[in-house]
């Protein structure tokens, strides 16, 4: 991973506090199709204001007990912890990225898996109206670094991942439509964009990851909740393989260079 200064990583943990108290808005509102502006934060039961001072990441949850100043009914746990994982999202990103133009892209997209994550586990569905304004500006800012850092080539890599892995997706959702469902085949254009954009076959090791761990959440939750529910959302489960294969891309790459010379030495040589 890239060297990366103590201080970056702090003020990216307290941008990432802030950002995923936005993301908790996000969370709560798009889905119904809620204004991100209007009203002001409130609590959910009895939409009384929240005070600037309760509104701190984390901090007022401690404070406050977990309760509502003013009706004493429970926050959320999710709240807090859509807060504390989009800080340790983006530590990650700056301990993996380090001061570059290309953090800023991936901090975008690690705060988008996460926020869909969570809407996708409570309401079993990806949002559009999430996924194509962030692949459109991720198109921009992917662009834009590429052309900055001097490797204008890797535009067209990211544009192969997309497209690869949105292929990779949607070819079993058209075999078996209950399987999987079409927001995870949109959100795979997203993630092959940043996935291609390191290296194209970074989006086969994400699926491989993505698969992986669906099965033993699958598995888990087949004997925690027995056949009582046959609906299980596969697209958290992508966008932690993606984020895992991102950080980690550099050991990924770095063994895939080794390894495969030796594989191929033991194919066999010319023609049939």
């Amino acid at each position: 991973m890239a060297g990366t200064s103590p201080l970056l990583l702090v003020l990216l943990g307290l941008g990432g506090l802030v950002v995923g108290s936005f993301l908790n808005v996000v969370i709560v509102r798009l889905p119904d199709g809620g204004s991100l502006l209007r009203p002001p934060s409130h609590c959910p039961q009895c939409e009384a204001p929240i005070r600037p001072a309760d509104n701190i990441p984390i901090l007022s949850y401690v404070l406050l007990r977990g309760r509502c100043r003013s009706c004493r009914e429970p926050i959320p746990l999710g709240y807090p912890l859509v807060e504390a994982g989009n800080a340790v999202l983006w530590v990650a990103a700056g301990a993996r990225f380090g001061a570059t133009w290309a953090l800023i892209p991936f901090l975008l997209l690690f705060s988008t898996l996460l926020a869909q994550s969570v809407i996708d586990l409570e309401l079993y569905r990806l949002l559009d109206k999430i996924t194509f304004p962030v692949l459109g500006a991720s198109a921009v800012l992917v662009a834009a670094v590429s052309l900055v850092e001097g490797e204008p080539d890797r535009i067209l890599y990211a544009l192969g991942g997309a497209v690869g892995y949105f292929v990779f997706l949607f070819v079993p959702a058209l075999i078996y439509p209950r399987g999987m469902g079409l927001g995870d085949v949109k959100l795979a254009l997203l993630m092959g964009l940043f996935l291609g954009w390191i290296n194209p076959l970074l989006c086969l090791y994400a699926l491989i990851a993505a698969c992986l761990l669906g099965l033993v959440a699958g598995v888990v939750l087949f004997l925690a909740r027995g056949r009582k529910s046959a609906e299980f959302p596969f697209g958290p489960w992508l966008a932690l393989g993606c984020v895992l294969v991102i950080l980690f891309s550099g050991t990924i790459l770095d063994v895939y260079d080794a390894s495969a010379p030796a594989f191929l030495a033991l194919l066999p040589a010319g023609g049939p």
